[in-house]
């Protein structure tokens, strides 16, 4: 697999500029084409307007979210303008959540900003929707801290399960240009469940030399003991599995992938 285009979500938000940075990167690093893509909700109107909406209150919102849209669209440009990355920028009518999903199965990795907790139609559950309903790799960035690298120092959760198999995969362009790459097994119950031999041979053939290591702790969680091995190798980045545990909540994620949603310090590639 390789890395031909990158699309970055662009928005008011105050983070947008690092989310843009750290694609802008990527796709530099990777020779790719960069798509800058900001999405305009539609108008949240006060909820005491019933019925007739005034003519003036539309035409303002609209006036409104122009003027963001441009601001926007000047700091994604002018971000770009420091690199020969090839770029474009697509400015498109709709929620966040439902345009990025179209418009990221086009391209072979997207970049978001980790949720901060919000729920409204633009931004809540950003993450969990893209991660399941894309078919792509999803690089979620923390809503905090400043990234210089990412990728140099691999962390990849491996467990043997197809979503672990897909993310490795998808992951292949990092794990080839990044200098170290470690995987790490974590299984509460069972210390031979995790085949880190056969993987590393896999990736060896792809030329990806990694480091495996085996974690059994039954007395933390998953999601705790990766965020540990973060830490203690000293990793900028950690790749692993959106794990989905019911067929009927098309929302609803395993205990580790959640926790890493809400408490990731690096940013985090995920597919699914």
């Amino acid at each position: 697999m390789t890395l031909a285009s990158v699309l970055v979500h662009v928005s008011d938000n105050n983070r947008s500029p690092v989310w843009t940075g750290v694609a802008l990167g990527i796709a530099e690093r990777h020779d790719a084409h960069l798509i800058g893509l900001y999405a305009v909700a539609p108008s949240q109107l006060p909820t005491q307007i019933y019925g007739y909406v005034p003519p003036e209150l539309i035409e303002r919102y609209r006036e409104d979210a122009a003027v963001t849209a441009e601001e926007a669209k000047a700091a994604f440009v002018k971000t770009c303008s420091q690199t020969t990355v090839a770029n474009e920028w697509r400015q498109v009518d709709g929620y966040a959540r439902d345009t990025l999903v179209v418009h990221s199965r086009y391209s072979d990795l997207s970049v978001i900003g980790q949720s901060e907790g919000d729920t409204n139609a633009e931004t809540g559950g950003l993450a969990d929707t893209m991660v399941l309903s894309t078919g792509r790799p999803v690089l979620v960035i923390p809503y905090s801290g400043d990234f210089k690298t990412i990728g140099e120092t691999l962390l990849v959760a491996w467990n043997g399960t197809k979503e672990a198999a897909r993310v490795v995969h998808d992951a292949l362009p990092f794990m080839k240009a990044a200098k170290n790459t470690f995987i790490v097994g974590v299984d509460a119950d069972n210390e031979d469940h995790i085949a880190g031999a056969d993987v590393a041979t896999y990736l060896s053939r792809h030329g990806v030399t990694v480091e495996v290591h085996n974690v059994v702790a039954p007395e933390i969680s998953v999601g705790d003991a990766l965020l540990d091995a973060v830490s203690d190798f000293g990793c900028d980045m950690l790749v692993m599995g959106g794990y989905g545990h019911s067929r009927l909540r098309e929302l609803a994620f395993g205990g580790a992938t959640r926790q890493i949603l809400n408490q990731m310090t690096v940013p985090t590639l995920l597919s699914h």
